[in-house]
């Protein structure tokens, strides 16, 4: 099992100074937090 994540998002992951191949798009953190949410709920 896990007890937390750990997730870096950007607006722009290609212009970030840092950690941006790394980094989700800030738009699609929404769902892979519901899709986590889901996953935590059915367990």
């Amino acid at each position: 099992g896990t007890d937390g994540i750990f997730l870096e998002v950007h607006t722009d992951p290609d212009r970030a100074l840092c950690d941006g191949p790394n980094s989700l798009k800030i738009d699609s953190l929404k769902g892979l937090l519901l899709q986590l949410k889901a996953i935590r709920e059915a367990l």
